[in-house]
């Protein structure tokens, strides 16, 4: 089974937040963040999905639409890590999503 990071961004102004005249430094972390996962892990599908943009996507993961659902888009981001959720509110920085992966690869 391959490892599926996904990310369920809040509305933004483009798919990765970086536009406009001020970019916010965590949309930038993140986006520099995957960029590496997807070098170091090239067999892990890593995807993001905008609420405004995909939301049917917000809908397959129960998890999501449920949190959603009860707390509002305050909630997002949402990531997950093979369709459960690991963090909420905020994205996780490299070594949360890492030492995840590291945790799933040592049990395989």
């Amino acid at each position: 089974m391959k490892n599926r990071l996904e990310f369920f961004d809040p509305v933004m102004c483009c798919s990765t937040g970086l536009c406009g005249p001020s970019i916010d430094e965590k949309l930038l972390q993140i986006h520099s963040d995957i960029q590496m996962l997807k070098c170091k892990y090239p067999d892990m599908l890593i995807e993001r999905y905008m609420i405004t943009q995909q939301p049917l996507k917000f809908r397959e993961n129960t998890r999501v639409y449920d949190l959603v659902k009860k707390n509002g888009n305050g909630v997002l981001p949402i990531t997950t890590f093979n369709g459960e959720i690991i963090k909420t509110g905020k994205y996780p920085t490299l070594i949360e999503i890492e030492q995840r992966i590291e945790g799933v690869s040592l049990e395989d």
